[in-house]
């Protein structure tokens, strides 16, 4: 385990940013020590990279002398903290526990069902085309437009050895239409403060599709908008930007969260349709977020001030929560 420590022995909470080195973080949140360390006399903030099943037993016991926050900032990043609380990433139980947590505090959803044995659809309820998805998804895999009267259950055992529906259940999202091409957003929030937002513009390559009924006679149409081929740019839209603040209050205790909301058209109706609580949505530094940087010249750590969005935050909470 590397340890980077900052500030000053007369500080009297302790702020412990734990993470895995194969997220290439790090660095960020040794910029972030620094930056508290400059704001406030009264926190001593420390980064812990683990790299085996071995700990600096002797720092974990230091750190015990004096009230602790812990935020975990990976998943599979975890420390035996002797004293204090932790904020951390963890298995959430997929798509339809997400949901449910996030109609609990009102936040708008597109309707969705588990597709179960007993499942059908209604056309005058759901549309003529529904989104089938894996419960359990990543990067957009498995995701496709399906005629609502054709939706049924299909046993793990029936779908191909890589499909993810052999995992988790399969879930039927109504289709919500954002255009002639697809689009989405994406932000990346830090305890509900924006550090990033980004929005996809679909591929112009294929034919528009002209309403939400389009499909006709069209199979084999991408309706995910960050699909190879997209257009990424970053955005200022205040809208996007609340609605991601918000959703923060269906997952307190994550660090952070990759919050993808779509726009309906015509209406505006803005929709969360995905949050990736798990811990890898680290935009500023993992390889995705990356690439977008380099490669169309994209500077994710200035829309916002990142580093010391986080630096903030997190010392607001040392404060609070240090015990």
């Amino acid at each position: 385990m590397n340890v980077f420590t900052c500030g000053h022995d007369a500080r009297v909470k302790n702020l412990v940013f734990v993470c895995d080195p194969s997220k290439a973080n790090s660095g960020d949140l040794g910029d972030v020590c620094r930056r508290i360390a400059r704001l406030a006399r009264d926190v001593s903030p420390h980064v812990l990279v683990s790299r085996r099943l071995r700990y600096a037993i002797g720092e974990v016991a230091r750190l015990a002398l004096r009230p602790t926050l812990a935020i975990q900032i990976d998943k599979d990043a975890d420390l035996p903290l002797l004293r204090g609380r932790r904020l951390a990433h963890r298995r959430s139980g997929g798509k339809l526990v997400q949901y449910e947590r996030m109609a609990e505090v009102g936040l708008p959803l597109v309707p969705w069902t588990e597709i179960r044995a007993d499942t059908v659809l209604d056309p005058a309820e759901w549309g003529s085309y529904v989104v089938v998805k894996p419960s359990r998804g990543r990067r957009g895999a498995f995701v496709r437009i399906q005629k609502t009267t054709r939706v049924g259950y299909r046993a793990p055992e029936e779908y191909p050895e890589d499909h993810l529906g052999r995992r988790a259940p399969m879930l039927a999202q109504k289709f919500v239409y954002t255009g002639p091409w697809p689009a989405a957003f994406r932000v990346m929030t830090y305890f509900g403060r924006p550090l990033v937002a980004i929005r996809y513009d679909g591929r112009r390559g294929a034919a528009p599709l002209v309403g939400p009924e389009g499909f006709a006679g069209d199979g084999g149409r991408s309706i995910v908008a960050s699909a190879l081929g997209a257009t990424i740019s970053l955005i200022d839209d205040a809208d996007v930007v609340d609605l991601a603040r918000r959703t923060h209050a269906a997952f307190p205790d994550v660090p952070s969260l990759g919050i993808d909301i779509v726009r309906e058209y015509p209406s505006g109706s803005l929709y969360v349709m995905e949050v990736n609580p798990s811990g890898n949505s680290w935009m500023l530094t993992n390889e995705g977020g990356r690439s977008m940087q380099t490669e169309l010249g994209l500077d994710f750590y200035a829309q916002f001030g990142a580093l010391d969005v986080i630096a903030q935050r997190s010392l607001e909470l040392a404060r609070e929560l240090a015990r």
